[in-house]
């Protein structure tokens, strides 16, 4: 009796440790067809070739269970017959790791993974799957220079991470309903993202730090934030994309001063917004039916020149020591012209002055940001808006002597003084804006470029 218990004992300790399956080695070329139950995780090696025909449904029993490569993986679904990845929720995926070249993705169909496919100094061409529900889609975390194209991003957290030196090629693909992010892009990456859809996301596409390559032909539709632009200094090249329905169509923040050129910006809450250094060239685009079309905050001096704005509720905002060069554009059929802030104060500036506490607040964050110290410390009490046609407002602009007070601008005219919490009982002046001399007809060649 008592060494049938001990072995019954005996037989329960081990049944963890026989339900922990071991890794298949594929070291040779094999097919997975029909259904396949993936007990336990399993390992292409360098000389592998697992081949998974079209039609094939991968039965995942665990979370752990993932596929790891270093040979080759070659998914090879079709429209009518794709590759199912069916996952148990949190799957960890597919992971590529310094891979043989060759290996592709195609027509699959995975959800509820944790991380669907990672990909490490290896770049598989990943076309025509849907990704949904997943809390990462695909990331490219180290030297993939994939070809992303014809893919369906859906419900998300994050759709494609793109990080550490990659540099891939985002065509033609779809994300919707992203939690984070559609594409999220940093750490010296790069890439073509061109002719995508962003559409109901948290933030469409982000870009965090230098993004040398080109956004283009992209549409961004009713996002949160369409496009996010953080420290990416003078890159991307953003142009030929339609930002529809936004909160924020696109956002240039704390030195970001990309080129922004014909560009469609429709119906947003915000067009456009240059926030904490944020001097973008924005140049032959069309603002149209936006609640703003361009809010500018926090020393933000973007170049503004040959861009047509029309039934905007408002043109342009201006706040914060913000000194745009605003040049031949077409304002048409404008609610409100332009209007200053209450801390558009060059007064204050000369006075109290923002660089020293901006040094002291990045001091006490142990910030380690170069180039706070370009801060501009000279303020000119104008912003100037000379040079530009102002549709059917113009004949009256014109016809009013030089310190005009139209309602069609909103500066010291309007408000002369303005005190500040914490700078004690003083006022400071507000700035003035200067439109005359405006331009008596409209400038040729504004808007988009065919």
């Amino acid at each position: 009796m008592l060494a049938r218990t001990l072995k019954l004992l005996f037989g329960l300790l081990l049944l963890p440790l026989l339900l922990q399956a071991q890794p298949v080695k594929i070291e040779s070329e094999i097919q997975w067809q029909g259904l396949v139950e993936l007990a336990g995780p399993v390992q292409i090696s360098a000389s592998g070739v697992l081949r998974i025909a079209a039609g094939t449904r991968v039965k995942v029993l665990d979370p752990a269970h993932t596929i790891s490569v270093q040979g080759k993986l070659l998914v090879e679904g079709s429209a009518a017959q794709p590759v199912i990845f069916d996952s148990v929720a949190g799957w960890q995926g597919i992971s590529f790791v310094e891979a043989a070249s060759g290996s592709r993705v195609q027509q699959a169909r995975f959800s509820n993974c944790a991380q669907a496919l990672g990909i490490i100094a290896t770049s598989p061409l990943i076309s025509g799957n849907r990704f949904s529900d997943c809390a990462a889609a695909i990331k490219l975390l180290r030297e993939s220079s994939s070809e992303i194209r014809g893919n369906n991003f859906v419900n998300n957290g994050l759709g494609l991470g793109i990080e550490m030196r990659s540099s891939p090629k985002v065509v033609g693909n779809s994300f919707k309903g992203h939690k984070k992010s559609g594409i999220s892009a940093s750490n010296n990456s790069r890439g073509l993202i061109e002719n995508n859809h962003f559409e109901n996301n948290e933030q469409g596409l982000g870009l965090l730090r230098q993004y040398p390559d080109k956004i283009r032909k992209n549409s961004f539709i009713k996002n949160r934030v369409g496009l996010y632009c953080y420290q990416t200094q003078n890159t991307p090249l953003v142009e030929d994309n339609l930002f529809r329905e936004n909160e924020y169509g696109l956002v240039n923040f704390s030195f970001s001063f990309p080129t922004i050129k014909n560009n469609r910006f429709i119906a947003n809450k915000t067009a456009l917004q240059n926030d904490q250094f944020g001097s973008a060239l924005v140049e032959n685009n069309l603002f149209e039916q936006n609640e703003t079309a361009i809010y500018n905050n926090r020393k933000s001096n973007p170049k503004i020149r040959l861009n047509r704005f029309t039934d905007n509720k408002l043109g342009l905002f201006v706040d914060y020591s913000s000194y745009p060069l605003v040049r031949q554009n077409n304002f048409e059929k404008t609610g409100e012209g332009a209007r200053l802030g209450i801390y558009q104060s060059a007064d204050w500036e000369k006075r109290s002055g923002s660089k020293q506490l901006v040094m002291k607040n990045a001091q006490q964050r142990g910030s380690k940001n170069a180039m706070l110290g370009q801060a501009p410390t000279e303020y000119n009490d104008i912003v100037d808006l000379s040079g530009n046609w102002w549709g059917e407002d113009t004949a009256e602009l014109n016809a009013g002597p030089t310190d005009l007070n139209s309602s069609f601008f909103y500066d010291r005219k309007d408000k002369p003084t303005v005190t500040y919490e914490g700078f004690g009982p003083d006022s400071y002046r507000l700035d003035e804006i200067r439109f005359q001399p405006l331009l008596s007809s409209p400038v040729v060649g504004t808007g988009p470029v065919p």
